[in-house]
């Protein structure tokens, strides 16, 4: 798994298989998140392949379009009015008048909204 420093991958594992008992850290009040825990790439047998826990990252540089980050975001993957909508406030989007009906796509979109800002 691959994610941001105190994601819960690790939180992740161990509610998929109890058995691997990773150890894990209190969440840091003043980030709102997990304290860094893992240290090293470990594989781990899971339903019948690999997975490997990993330590967090603090940034990540992406080379990819906007195009692309729509087009890998199923949830927004919709068809709206003109095929060119990056969902963020066009005429005719389907996207923007699901949110605030559900706190993990709003969350998801969010994060759309911030991937979609930071590319050039």
């Amino acid at each position: 798994m691959l994610a941001q420093t105190g994601a819960g991958k690790s939180s992740l594992l161990n509610k998929l298989n109890k058995d691997l008992n990773l150890e894990t850290n209190e969440i840091s009040e003043a980030l709102g998140r997990g304290k860094h825990t893992t240290r090293m790439v470990t594989l781990y047998n899971l339903f019948d392949g690999l997975i490997a826990d990993t330590p967090g990252f603090s940034s990540l540089d992406l080379n990819v379009s906007k195009e692309d980050i729509k087009k890998y975001t199923a949830e927004f993957n919709v068809d709206c009015k003109y095929k060119t909508c990056k969902h963020i406030n066009e005429e005719g989007c389907r996207v923007i008048p699901r949110l605030n009906k559900n706190k993990l796509y709003d969350e998801r979109y969010k994060n759309y909204i911030k991937l979609m800002s930071e590319v050039k």
